[in-house]
């Protein structure tokens, strides 16, 4: 009988994480066991993984076990997927099965097996201009249709996640101090959490979980991260990320997703950008959504944060 993963420290676990002859002896059964074995199929390994996660023909199957929140996060992508499946037009792959490694209830490792996404990652897809500005509207009208959906009892909220308070998250990004110094009293001051009834958000629209197939739109992947909160959380690794910054694709996206843009429109969406970021570092154990930005922005010169929120995020 195969023992289960077993790991004497979280570096340790890491290392294995893109190693898909460490993987195979669990990933290869759990496929058997679902009618998915494809024979002489090579396994390949997911970029930028929290967990092992392998995809072999056109099913990808993800383990959940190690680290301190498995469960939640199994938790969190399961009911994702379950929400997703009420509207077929959302672009995303689809839960295929579920189920543990071993059969004793408390026993760690749990697995998800979905479809594998058509297209290449927006990080490796040479597009043009025009390409990019088509896949935003794109993204605007997926999100339109997220935000319709009705979250199930299932999908998290922001307080369902151990996050330490935002002061204390934007200490650990690219911000420099004298911003840092800010966040605690911005965000309390303008009441930036929980202003708009709460929808669906995937929350870690990035470069890697961004595919596109034509310079379209082919779907967006990891849904781990999602949540039923203030919608402009989406917009932090959608703007800070995905878009580095570009306010032509931001304009396009929220155009095609109906998005009512009022005065405190930036605030907001940097107000939840520091929500992103707290609750990040509970959902990866790392994380830092402002990286970007020294690249993108003078920093040092950049004097409070209203003034930030209007260089990455006014309109």
């Amino acid at each position: 009988m195969l023992e289960l993963p077993f790991f004497t420290s979280t570096e340790a676990y890491v290392a294995t994480l893109g190693n898909r002859e460490f993987w195979r002896p669990y990933v290869a059964p759990v496929l058997a066991r679902h009618g998915l074995e494809a024979a002489g199929e090579p396994l390949h390994a997911g970029r930028g993984s929290t967990f092992p996660t392998f995809i072999c023909g056109e099913a990808v199957v993800k383990l959940f076990g190690h680290l301190p929140f498995w469960k939640s996060a199994y938790g969190a992508e399961l009911a994702a997927f379950r929400c997703l499946a009420g509207d077929d037009a959302v672009l995303a792959p689809r839960l295929l099965a579920q189920g543990r490694l071993c059969d004793t209830p408390a026993a760690p490792w749990t697995y998800l097996i979905t479809s594998r996404m058509a297209g290449t990652q927006w990080d490796q897809a040479a597009l043009s201009d025009a390409g990019r500005s088509r896949i935003a509207a794109d993204l605007g009208e997926q999100v339109r249709r997220l935000q319709a959906l009705q979250p199930t009892s299932g999908i998290p909220t922001p307080e369902a996640w151990s996050a330490p308070g935002p002061a204390e998250a934007a200490a650990q990004t690219a911000l420099p101090q004298h911003l840092i110094a800010e966040v605690e009293q911005y965000v309390a001051s303008r009441d930036l959490s929980g202003n708009l009834d709460p929808v669906v958000v995937h929350g870690d629209l990035m470069d890697r979980h961004v595919f596109v197939s034509g310079e379209r739109l082919a779907g967006t992947i990891d849904w781990g991260d999602a949540l039923a909160t203030d919608p402009h959380y989406e917009l932090a690794q959608l703007q800070l990320n995905l878009f580095e910054g570009n306010k032509d694709l931001l304009r396009t996206f929220l155009h095609h997703s109906d998005w009512p843009v009022g005065r405190s429109f930036a605030r907001q969406a940097l107000g939840q950008a520091f929500h992103r970021q707290a609750v990040g570092l509970a959902q990866h154990r790392t994380m830092d959504v402002f990286h970007k930005l020294p690249a993108l922005l003078p920093l040092e010169d950049i004097r409070t944060l209203d003034e930030l929120a209007d260089a990455v995020f006014g309109l």
